[in-house]
């Protein structure tokens, strides 16, 4: 039933080519009501929140139906918006903004808050904020964040330090997860920890200039596709097109001729949802299943958000269809 809710070739092609505010229909064959994209005076924050909540909406129905483990690791997959939101507030913090302003930039998480935001807002500083942290259920990520600020004070590196121990987390959940769906799910987090450690790794070495140790020592932990190991290697290479050419199957195949990280980012999500897709169509409902669509769902609310905000701009459709990513078989 919720896999329904999945915009199809026909949808994507309505929301991208109808005017403005004539998107209703559509929406609501996706599950997506109440979000009327041509209201004037709606703040964008507030659109934002909406397509959020109905993918935290969906969360909330699929881990009713898993248990223990499972509906721990599913959990923990949405603790990623908690995290957005206390970079925000950490960015705040370094800018020196009130706690007015940086609590028009939260998202509201619902029942799934666990991060003690009225607290942190009300804390001094950063290092403050990261030593209060520590008393909470992110008090890992706050302990990496804290060694990371005391060498570096910049947003940058709290983000990467917040974003690796996360994704750790999230390998290490599905890692350990028992059951026949198991290798379907460690598959899915595989591909999603081995396109960022990429895309991490071409950013940190050849856009922001890091060190070859610094860089990898960014990186998320790995045993799948793109191992310690591999990655150790190929943060020592000189270029982008070292790194592209040194790569291993079936990455080689896939990135050949790549040119940039945008490239890369793009053809690397676009495997990840074709095996979404394939675990969606094959399996019974498991967690590995309900994964799936959660990666699928949260494609789609990007692509309907994109769309939105591309007519918003008057831009046309075939330059929406680039910025939003669509892949040509969906034009």
């Amino acid at each position: 039933v919720m896999a329904a809710h999945l915009l199809s070739a026909s949808q994507l092609q309505s929301l991208i080519q109808l005017p403005l505010g004539q998107e209703a229909e559509v929406l609501r064959a996706a599950g997506i009501a109440g979000f009327q994209p041509g209201e004037p005076g709606v703040a964008p924050r507030s659109r934002e929140q909406r397509l959020i909540s109905v993918l935290l909406d969906d969360l909330v129905i699929l881990a009713r139906a898993v248990a223990g483990e499972g509906r721990s690791f599913l959990l923990y997959w949405a603790y990623r918006f908690e995290l957005s939101n206390l970079k925000t507030i950490l960015r705040g913090k370094l800018n020196a903004l009130d706690a007015a302003a940086i609590r028009e930039q939260l998202v509201d998480m619902g029942p799934f808050a666990r991060l003690p935001t009225e607290e942190l807002l009300r804390t001094e500083d950063v290092a403050e904020l990261l030593r209060q942290l520590e008393s909470t259920a992110f008090a890992d990520i706050a302990r990496q964040a804290r060694r990371i600020f005391e060498e570096r004070h910049e947003s940058f590196a709290l983000d990467a330090a917040i974003d690796r121990q996360y994704y750790a987390g999230l390998a290490m959940r599905a890692l350990s997860a028992e059951g026949g769906s198991s290798t379907q799910l460690r598959a899915l987090i595989g591909s999603i920890v081995d396109r960022l450690n990429l895309l991490w790794l071409l950013r940190y070495r050849f856009a922001y200039g890091l060190s070859s140790a610094e860089a990898y020592y960014l990186l998320i932990p790995s045993t799948f596709r793109l191992g310690s190991r591999e990655l150790l290697a190929l943060s020592q290479l000189g270029s982008f097109e070292e790194v592209i050419a040194r790569l291993p199957a079936p990455f080689s195949g896939w990135l050949a001729g790549t040119v940039n990280a945008s490239d890369v980012t793009y053809i690397l999500e676009r495997e990840s949802w074709r095996l979404a897709e394939s675990v969606l169509r094959r399996s019974a409902f498991n967690l590995a299943r309900a994964f799936a669509y959660l990666l699928l769902r949260e494609r789609d609310l990007r692509w309907v958000r994109a769309a939105i905000k591309g007519k918003r701009l008057e831009l046309p459709p075939e330059l929406i269809r680039e910025a939003t990513g669509i892949p040509a078989a969906l034009k």
